[in-house]
């Protein structure tokens, strides 16, 4: 049976935070998921960043089941492009960023950049003063 692999970031609403949506997943629609990444706060939101393999069949099924409990899935596709040269080591973009491609190096206070961790969710592009960030639009 073929498998497929879906990269994806998913954004929890305030009342399905408690709810064990990742099991469900697993359990009744025998898909596999690697968390990645995890940004979740009690009673607000949460955002997961995760890897869903399985069938096409099994995939499609449980990303009906999310879009059902509300959950927003936005597909791993996109690309933040950094004007590095230009930063001024504010650090207001670290702040915000849940899936660590950007930090503060406590030695130099310099910003760091990791691309391979970025998941594009845009919230660097809301939250930089100089405005260095942009979307780059791809293939994943």
């Amino acid at each position: 049976m073929a498998r497929t692999k879906k990269r994806m970031v998913l954004r929890f609403p305030a009342d399905t935070v408690n709810e064990p949506i990742t099991y469900t997943l697993i359990k009744e629609y025998d898909v596999l998921i690697n968390i990645l990444n995890a940004d979740i706060t009690h009673g607000k939101e949460g955002n997961l960043l995760i890897e869903m393999i399985g069938s096409k069949e099994n995939v499609g099924r449980a990303m009906d089941y999310l879009q059902d409990k509300q959950v927003e899935i936005s597909p791993v596709v996109k690309t933040i492009l950094f004007n590095e040269s230009a930063c001024i080591h504010c650090g207001a973009c670290s702040s915000v960023c849940f899936p660590g491609a950007l930090n503060m190096d406590p030695e130099s206070r310099k910003l760091l950049f990791f691309p391979e961790k970025c998941v594009a969710c845009e919230l660097c592009i809301k939250a930089c003063p100089l405005q260095l960030f942009q979307l780059n639009f791809g293939v994943n």
